[in-house]
């Protein structure tokens, strides 16, 4: 496991690399360096920033569609939610893309951006992610329990609950950053190389104490809700496909409960495809935040920290993707948020 050392080195020097790719720039860089700085221009400042300007006008429709609708029903409040939780992701991660942009530090301002992103950005990103995925995880278990108890599911999960639910996810996923904001704060000090005072992080003194807590907590909590969404996904994958060939078997004899099974089935494939592109999208990154737990040099300042940087960048870009598609599945497997998205696109253009 990473020793507090290492987490240390992470927030000390991160901010060693804008500097070193300002220096390489102007002196010449090698090959390596030079790839790996047009792939983080290409990646950061293109391609993942074109998709979360559309991510962000995306996530707004979906909450003004699910508004719209009305916030009376389960999954339409926890799909408004986690639109508004897509969004900071995005804002984020938007703002990481400005922070580590190699060409920021030629403003010369008196501000170290990435220790700046690290405590404005950083952990909040992290923090979102898990709000995503634990509302993912609520609406599977939701699905689930709709298999289990048909017949009372409408008394278990109201939207009551369901808000109540998604409040104590939210504060719970807070809670786990406790630690770390106890002990860091943004102080101005004395930067040698710039001969001035410059806006970055400082540690409080029981910084010892709390140093690591909140990024083990990050990662039990992102391997957890990934299992478990795995785990529920599969479980209605499987019930699907059993419900079709009993209903291939007997079409016949069902009629008059066709329609209502149809709506459950919409229902299912909808949580189905947006739960497995939550799981595409967070098993990279789940991956890679066990590397960093037990692979000590897997970190900014450490051994393999060309490829950290180069990692995390692809993991934000999947992010960012996760973040922002899922106006697309609405679309294309929901015919009445289609209905209510075109109402809402002729009313503004109208307007």
């Amino acid at each position: 496991m990473m020793s507090l050392e290492n987490k240390t080195k992470v927030e000390t020097t991160c901010s060693s690399i804008n500097e070193e790719m300002s220096s390489g720039m102007s002196s010449g860089m090698s090959g390596e360096m030079l790839a790996s700085l047009i792939f983080g221009l290409v990646n950061n400042t293109c391609v993942t920033t074109v998709i979360g300007l559309f991510g962000i006008v995306a996530n707004i429709f979906n909450m003004i569609v699910f508004f719209k609708q009305g916030l009376y029903s389960s999954i339409n409040i926890s799909l408004f939610f986690m639109s508004i939780s897509d969004t900071f992701t995005i804002i984020f991660i938007e703002w990481l893309n400005i922070c580590y942009n190699p060409y920021i530090d030629n403003l010369k301002a008196p501000v170290s951006f990435t220790e700046l992103y690290y405590i404005t950005g950083g952990w909040p990103s992290g923090f979102s992610c898990r709000v995503t995925l634990y509302i993912t995880v609520y609406i599977t278990t939701e699905r689930c329990l709709c298999i289990l108890f048909p017949l009372t599911i409408k008394t278990l999960i109201t939207p009551r609950r369901t808000k109540i639910i998604i409040a104590f996810i939210n504060l719970f996923n807070a809670l786990t950053l406790v630690p770390e904001y106890s002990s860091i704060y943004l102080s101005w000090q004395y930067n040698l190389a710039r001969n001035g005072s410059i806006l970055g992080l400082a540690y409080r003194s029981n910084r010892a104490d709390t140093q690591g807590i909140t990024f083990l907590l990050h990662v039990i909590l992102i391997v957890s809700g990934l299992f478990s969404v795995i785990v529920l996904t599969s479980v209605l994958v499987i019930h699907l496909r059993r419900q079709t060939k009993w209903r291939m078997k007997n079409s016949s004899e069902n009629k008059l409960n066709s329609s209502m099974s149809s709506r459950d089935r919409k229902s299912v494939v909808l949580v189905i495809a947006v739960a497995t592109f939550v799981v595409v999208s967070y098993i990279p990154m789940t991956s890679v935040a066990l590397v960093s737990v037990f692979v000590s040099e897997f970190y900014i300042g450490g051994r393999f920290s060309k490829e950290f940087v180069d990692t995390w960048a692809l993991i934000m870009l999947f992010g960012m993707t996760n973040a922002s598609a899922n106006i697309i599945i609405y679309y294309k497997m929901n015919s009445k948020f289609r209905s209510t998205f075109k109402e809402v696109i002729l009313k503004q253009t109208k307007q």
